[in-house]
């Protein structure tokens, strides 16, 4: 019965290792690149991206633990914010933001893998926000 612990102890050390590894390795790597165009919007000018997500972006629990987090500024009709973040795939994801986000007038939530995002114009009826959240979704959120 003691050898049976024993083997289950290595292997949840193992298994625990590998996870913490491959979640430090995903730190290390290339940040978040928004599209730079998506339907009839452009990027206005270079994307503003942190590491660790800065305080002013963690407004609600459901983001809080980002690795890192992207905003633009889209020029079009009507301009366009958007703000991607990283978050792990490991327990609280893209999808656990998403399902924890509140709807608010002006802007509009989505998640695709593991990025969770937020488009804003105060100017945009809800239509126009989902035209512009399909289009980035096509256009899709890479890693450089």
């Amino acid at each position: 019965m003691g050898t049976l612990w024993k083997r289950l102890g290595r292997l949840f050390l193992v298994v625990a290792a590998i996870a913490v590894c491959s979640d430090l390795l995903s730190y290390m790597g290339p940040s978040v690149s928004l599209p730079p165009a998506a339907a009839g919007w452009s990027l206005a000018a270079a994307q503003d991206c942190a590491r660790p997500t800065p305080a002013q972006l963690q407004a609600w629990r459901g983001i809080s633990g980002a690795r890192r987090v992207c905003r633009g500024v889209y020029r079009g009709s009507p301009e366009m914010i958007l703000t991607i973040y990283d978050l792990p795939e490991w327990g609280a994801g893209a999808f656990d933001a998403w399902q924890k986000w509140q709807t608010q007038p002006g802007k509009m939530a989505f998640y695709k893998g593991r990025y969770f995002g937020v488009v804003e114009s105060p100017d945009a009826d809800i239509r126009t926000l989902d035209r512009f959240i399909t289009a980035v979704e096509g256009a899709s959120v890479s890693r450089r």
